[in-house]
């Protein structure tokens, strides 16, 4: 043990096996000794020949005399390195466990077999607005709604026999958990099951999930509300080509059918004898003529500026806004105030156009729905953006107007000015007017989708 020969302690000082820092506690054991008590099994450490240390355990009685008179002591050592590193090793595993344990972005806890916690790590304690030393001996009923209760007790007794060691995260369903104020909240779970010192323990891993389920539903009633700004699209334009065949038939069709009517007329006359009958009836026609070329002229224009205002292409956006604004104020009798600081807006084609259709979709709401008298129109620059304020003194929008699924044009705005990666801002109050301020980009934003692009994945879907 300690790498000397005997013939090289016998007569020695017990001092050499023993560190300087220990010798107090050593003078402590001999006056112990002069008092005739035992020691047993005291742990403390010696030195080697090498100078080394040991753990040693140590037991020493006194050699009394007939008298009782201490002449000496017996020792005994026993090398107890190996058991300290065991357990020190036990020691810097517990550390590392709980450090694991305590560290973890999950909750973990930890129920015996009577289902009361024995384990409730940081996390769980942030999860459940409860501390550990509250949780620690409570039943796991405590974080459960009580409606699911007996339900879980009975699922957790079933798997302690089932033999399985663990189930992973997601396998165990939908469930449901406490907060300690009484609020509900969604989470996934994973549990697992082991043995120790006989006795069985089930761990839990607890994942809160309310922001993904409120992702997901968002998502999903986004989804909802694309599939339903798609297929009204595809209303529009089915009722848009209604519309343009209409007007060709019925109104450029009638005007070319009468001009031709009258072509043919001439075009007898002319062949026949001349006469000054038929050259009196020539000169009546022409006029007529002249008078269907001029309306079909005009039908022309109005389809043409119905599908895209040439003042946009010609003009500007600022031009295009004016004019629409006095279109609707001529159609609606709704008084438009315009106040547009810069009539040379630098703006791309594509934005142009997003943001003269966004206006023109506000102008129709505000005849549908707002009841308004008057309507301020306000168009400028402002960093980088292009700023178009509409503001109507009519009956105001409310939050959970905006809110619901059906408001497509609503949504239809927000898809257009997020192509350019803009976005539209909508206020209201009831009996006050509706204020919708939109911005986008004068330029193309790095990263916003174009609008071909957009069109096309449209097309597919």
């Amino acid at each position: 043990m300690f790498g000397y020969r005997a013939e090289e302690m016998i007569g020695q000082p017990v001092s050499k096996l023993i560190p300087e820092e220990r010798l107090g506690e050593e003078a402590q054991i001999l006056a112990r000794l002069r008092r005739g008590e035992r020691v047993a099994h005291f742990e403390t450490i010696r030195r080697r020949k090498d100078g080394t240390l040991v753990d040693v355990s140590v037991s020493i009685a006194p050699i009394l005399d007939q008298t009782g008179r201490v002449l000496g002591a017996s020792k005994i050592a026993r090398d107890i390195s190996g058991r300290k590193r065991a357990e020190l090793d036990r020691q810097e595993s517990q550390r590392r466990f709980e450090g694991i344990v305590d560290s973890a972005m999950d909750a973990i806890i930890s129920i015996d077999e009577a289902q009361r916690v024995v384990l409730f790590n940081p996390a769980a304690e942030r999860m459940f607005g409860c501390a550990a030393a509250e949780a620690l001996g409570q039943p796991l009923d405590r974080f459960i709604p009580t409606r699911f209760r007996e339900v879980h007790r009975a699922h957790v007794r079933a798997f302690a026999t089932t033999g399985v060691t663990n189930r992973a995260m997601g396998k165990l369903g939908s469930l449901t958990a406490l907060r300690a104020d009484g609020r509900e909240f969604a989470i996934e779970a994973s549990i697992s099951q082991t043995e120790v010192g006989g006795d069985k323990l089930c761990t839990v891993i607890l994942r809160d999930i309310t922001q993904r389920k409120e992702a997901e539903e968002a998502l999903s009633r986004s989804e909802a509300q694309l599939r339903g700004l798609a297929a009204r699209l595809q209303r529009a334009r089915e009722e848009e080509a209604i519309r343009i065949a209409r007007e060709l038939h019925d109104q450029l069709g009638r005007c070319l059918t009468t001009i031709k009517m009258d072509i043919t007329l001439i075009e007898r006359a002319v062949s026949a004898q001349m006469t000054t009958q038929s050259i009196r009836f020539i000169q009546e026609k022409i006029p007529l003529m002249l008078e269907a070329i001029d309306e079909t002229v005009q039908i022309v224009r109005k389809i043409s500026t119905d599908l895209r205002p040439g003042i946009l292409d010609d003009l500007g956006l600022a031009a295009a806004i004016e004019w629409q604004a006095k279109d609707f104020q001529r159609r609606s009798g709704i008084w438009c105030i315009l106040d547009i600081t810069e009539e040379d807006l630098d703006v791309g084609s594509e934005q142009a156009t997003a943001v003269f259709r966004i206006f023109q979709e506000i102008v129709t709401n505000i005849a549908r729905h707002s009841k308004a008298e008057k309507v301020w129109i306000h168009l400028h620059q402002q960093e980088g953006m292009v700023v178009l304020e509409v503001e109507d003194n009519g009956v105001g929008i409310s939050p959970e107007a905006l809110s619901q699924s059906g408001a497509l044009g609503l949504l239809g705005m927000r898809e257009r000015a997020a192509m350019f990666g803009g976005e539209i801002e909508i206020g209201g109050i009831p009996g006050k007017g509706t204020t919708v301020i939109v911005r986008v980009p004068m330029s193309p934003v790095k990263g916003a989708a174009s609008l071909e692009s957009l069109k096309s994945k449209a097309d597919c879907k």
